[in-house]
C-alpha cells in the first residue's frame, strides 16, 4: 500500500514539476509574440557603383576649350548623373576625372603632383574647387550674376 501511495506522491510531484514548465514555456512565448509579430524588413543587398553604371548616362568628357559656361553646365551635368547613380565622393572623383580630356586632364595631373608635393589630400571636394577656379573663374560668374540681374 504504502507503495501505491509513494508512486501516487510521485506522479503528482512530476505533474507539479510538468505543469510549472508548461507555464513558464508559455510566458516566455507570450513574451516573445509581439517582437514575433513585428513585419520584417527585407534589404536588398547594396551594390557599389560601378564605372559601367555611370558611363551608362553617356557623360561628355571635357576639355579646357570649353567656355566658362559651358564648364559650370558641364559640372552640373555630371553632378546630376553621381546624384541619381548614389555616387560615394570618392567615386565622383574617379569618374570626374576620368572625363577629363587633352589640356584639361593635363592640369588635373598638375594639380595632383602639386598636392601630393604639399601632402594636401585631393578629395572630391578640392577637385570641384580648383576646377570652378580654373574654368568657371569668380569674372565669369559674376558676370553672369550681372546679366541675371538685368532679366530682372
Amino acid at each position: 500500500m504504502w507503495r501505491a501511495q509513494a508512486m501516487a506522491n510521485r506522479r503528482w510531484r512530476n505533474t507539479v514539476g510538468a505543469n510549472e514548465i508548461a507555464q513558464v514555456i508559455h510566458r516566455m512565448v507570450d513574451a516573445m509574440h509581439p517582437i514575433a509579430a513585428q513585419p520584417r524588413v527585407v534589404v536588398a543587398p547594396v551594390r557599389p557603383v560601378t564605372m559601367e553604371d555611370f558611363m551608362r548616362h553617356k557623360p561628355s568628357k571635357f576639355s579646357e576649350k570649353s567656355s566658362p559656361d559651358e564648364a559650370d553646365a558641364w559640372l552640373r551635368e555630371w553632378e546630376k548623373i553621381c546624384r541619381v547613380i548614389d555616387c560615394t565622393d570618392a567615386q565622383k572623383l574617379s569618374f570626374v576625372t576620368f572625363l577629363l580630356v587633352a589640356d584639361a586632364e593635363y592640369w588635373w595631373v598638375g594639380m595632383q603632383q602639386l598636392r601630393q608635393t604639399r601632402d594636401e589630400e585631393i578629395t572630391w571636394t578640392s577637385f570641384r574647387t580648383k576646377f570652378l577656379e580654373k574654368y568657371f573663374p569668380n569674372s565669369a560668374r559674376h558676370e553672369r550674376e550681372a546679366e541675371f540681374l538685368t532679366f530682372q
